[in-house]
Order: structure tokens, then C-alpha cells, then sequence
């Protein structure tokens, strides 16, 4: 390989590798301290609004920081404590979103049975991924009531999946066997696929 050619390739790769993600990274930092001095000019109610826009949006990450500096000054109501449930459950925050929900779930009966259908849902769900199984239960039970017919295949699964965890086979089959009902009546082979494992496993042991 000849000198100059070899050269261009070693420009390239400082280019590519070092001198690019460093500029990317510097626009980053640039963007995320521009993002901060515009936050900072906001008043607490447009930030709240911003936040709820987030929450809206599918953004949780963005609306949970928000929420949590909102509520740390002024202790936000029962219904923007459910928001924050929720940003956390989709965060990952198990523990907190159920701690979350265990304090606001019976002060948000006043809303529409499908927004509590989400709440109740998110709160049995965050149970369920931190063990507390047998405490999940009743919170799918509620999600089951108010929710749509389309989303109740996965509250039986769930709830299923429980009792399977705790060693209650019988009644993790029927729960199975109506999940898998509902799943075959919306048509959602995917889910369909994965109870009826789940239900073949359980006959065969």
C-alpha cells in the first residue's frame, strides 16, 4: 500500500473514530445544557405541562424527571402520583411504582374505568417483577373490571403465571386456558403460541 493512500485511510479512521464522536458528543452536551437553561426559564406549571405532554406522548423517562422534582416541591395530587407510577413502571422502577400505587390506587377511584384500567395494571405488573405475587392478584383482578375485552387475555395470563409461581397449578391452568380463549377470539396467534406452551408444560409434568 503506498504511502499517501495509507495516509488517507489513517485520516479517515481519526476522523471516523475519535474526532467525530467527540464533536457528536460536545453537540450533546451543548444540546443538554441548552435544554436546561430553557427548563430553568419555565414556571413550575408549564413544566408540569410539559410533563403531562411527555406522559402523553410515551416519553416516561422525560415526564418521570419532571414529575419528580414537581413533587419533591409541592407533593403533586393523587392523579399526576398515578402518571408518575406509571413513568416508573415503564422505567423499570418496579420497586418504587408499586410503592407508588400502594399509596394512590384507592384515591384515583373517580376516573374513567379504562385510566384505572392502566393504573391497576402497571401496579400489578410492578408486583409481579418484584415477587410479590399473591399481592398482584387482586390488582390484575381489578384491571380485568375495568378494562377493554381485548386487553384481558394478558391480566389472565398474569394472573396465571402467579399462581404458577406460587405453586397453585390448577388454578394457573384455568386462568391459562380462559387467557388463551381471549387471545384466540382477538386473533393474537403470537400470545396464543406462548400460553399454550405454557398450558402443554403444565399437562405434561
Amino acid at each position: 500500500m503506498d504511502k499517501t493512500r495509507l495516509l488517507c485511510l489513517l485520516v479517515s479512521f481519526v476522523y471516523l473514530h475519535i474526532m467525530l464522536p467527540a464533536n457528536l458528543m460536545a453537540i450533546d452536551l451543548m444540546n443538554l445544557q441548552g435544554m436546561n437553561d430553557w427548563m430553568s426559564k419555565l414556571s413550575d406549571s408549564d413544566k408540569l405541562s410539559l410533563a403531562v405532554n411527555y406522559f402523553q406522548n410515551g416519553k416516561y423517562h422525560e415526564a418521570l424527571l419532571i414529575f419528580g422534582k414537581l413533587n419533591k416541591k409541592y407533593k403533586l395530587n393523587p392523579r399526576f402520583l398515578a402518571y408518575t407510577g406509571v413513568c416508573m413502571y415503564y422505567d423499570g422502577d418496579y420497586e418504587n411504582a408499586a410503592a407508588t400505587f400502594e399509596k394512590v390506587i384507592d384515591k384515583v377511584s373517580v376516573f374513567s374505568p379504562h385510566e384505572l384500567a392502566v393504573y391497576y395494571f402497571c401496579a400489578a405488573e410492578s408486583k409481579y417483577h418484584i415477587g410479590k405475587f399473591s399481592e398482584a392478584i387482586p390488582l390484575y383482578e381489578r384491571h380485568l373490571v375495568m378494562c377493554y375485552n381485548n386487553e384481558k387475555g394478558d391480566s389472565l395470563y398474569s394472573i396465571g403465571l402467579c399462581y404458577k409461581k406460587l405453586g397453585k397449578t390448577e388454578q394457573a391452568q384455568e386462568y391459562l386456558i380462559q387467557a388463551l380463549a381471549y387471545y384466540r377470539k382477538f386473533n393474537d396467534k403470537d400470545k396464543m403460541r406462548i400460553v399454550e406452551r405454557h398450558i402443554e408444560k403444565d399437562i405434561n409434568e
